[in-house]
């Protein structure tokens, strides 16, 4: 079967563990909304000004309000930012559970019904090499994708005095696309080194992260390719939510409701939509061909070839 439809179809049977990592995700964003709320609720001063952003982003009520609000809201940013470390570090940690549950032969054995013990388990078992995987792949990106946004940016310097605007963005937006495909490339490369590392029981990052790049360069179309489309398909899901939120005007608590609602699906579309792609990146490295090495016997040496005098019949004459 396609691993992308075989995928597909352990995906939606992982409702228990799609429910478990989106709560997880929900708590962590009300950690943060619930004081960001009460604290605007204090700092608007019950102006009205607040409720003409009902119908769009006003930049000059939000530069207002933060210029005078800027002290007290600063810690709920600070805080804000530390959940986005955690959000990194759980997604780091989920990847080692989600991809347990494909394979048959990792060293934490899963059964076919979902426990959250043994997800959990198996979450902690591989989350210490899948963090030196991440640091691997950030490496990468930061060298190999942002080598082109300072190739862009010293021949912006250069040709500054001969470009026009328009020809100046021109090469901004090409090295940002190169920037772009080449991080998208690397962190693909980084998805299949971690389905190495739990298939195959592989620890050393960097080794791992080499074999999923040489698997990703002989299949371009098979591995990247696919990366893109599920790149695509995201995309395609917040372009569906912008849409959903520009026609429904925000009116009321029933509309901020809906919204919410809507919202929080989305969300949930993204949890699948993670747990597809490892699933179809484990599918896709299930189905390659594997290098087999064949032992071959050692025969013992002829009599031929037998120095003389190691040969036990040998008198010197």
């Amino acid at each position: 079967m396609n691993p992308l439809i075989s995928s597909l179809q352990y995906t939606l049977r992982s409702v228990r563990v799609l429910s478990l990592i989106y709560g997880i995700t929900l708590i962590m964003g009300l950690l943060v909304a619930f004081p960001f709320y009460n604290t605007l609720i204090v700092e608007d001063q019950n102006s009205l000004a607040f409720l003409k952003l009902l119908d769009g982003f006003d930049y000059t009520i939000y530069s207002d309000f933060m210029h005078r609000s800027k002290r007290t809201l600063t810690p709920l940013m600070s805080v804000g930012r530390w959940l986005g470390l955690a959000y990194l570090f759980l997604s780091v940690f989920f990847a080692g559970g989600i991809l347990a549950r494909f394979t048959q032969f990792s060293s934490v054995r899963l059964s076919d019904s979902f426990t959250i013990g043994a997800f959990w388990q198996a979450c902690s078992y591989y989350v210490a090499r899948l963090l030196g995987l991440f640091a691997v792949t950030l490496l990468f990106v930061i060298v190999g994708a942002g080598l082109w946004l300072v190739i862009g940016t010293i021949l912006a310097l250069i040709l500054s005095d001969t470009l026009t605007e328009r020809g100046q963005f021109w090469i901004g937006l090409l090295f940002f696309t190169l920037f772009a495909l080449t991080a998208a490339f690397i962190l693909c490369i980084g998805d299949y080194a971690k389905v190495l590392m739990i298939r195959d029981d592989e620890s050393n990052a960097f080794r791992a992260f080499g074999r999923a790049g040489r698997l990703v360069l002989r299949n371009p179309v098979r591995t990247y390719g696919l990366y893109c489309l599920f790149i695509l398909i995201g995309t395609g899901l917040f372009g569906l939510y912008f849409l959903i939120d520009e026609a429904i005007p925000i009116r009321g608590w029933l509309t901020i409701l809906i919204m919410f609602i809507v919202q929080q699906l989305f969300i949930f579309a993204r949890v699948g939509l993670k747990v597809w792609w490892l699933g179809t990146a484990y599918g896709v490295y299930e189905r390659m061909p594997k290098p087999v090495f064949v032992s071959q016997p050692v025969s013992a040496p002829s009599q031929e070839m037998i120095p003389d005098n190691e040969n036990p019949g040998y008198t010197g004459e």
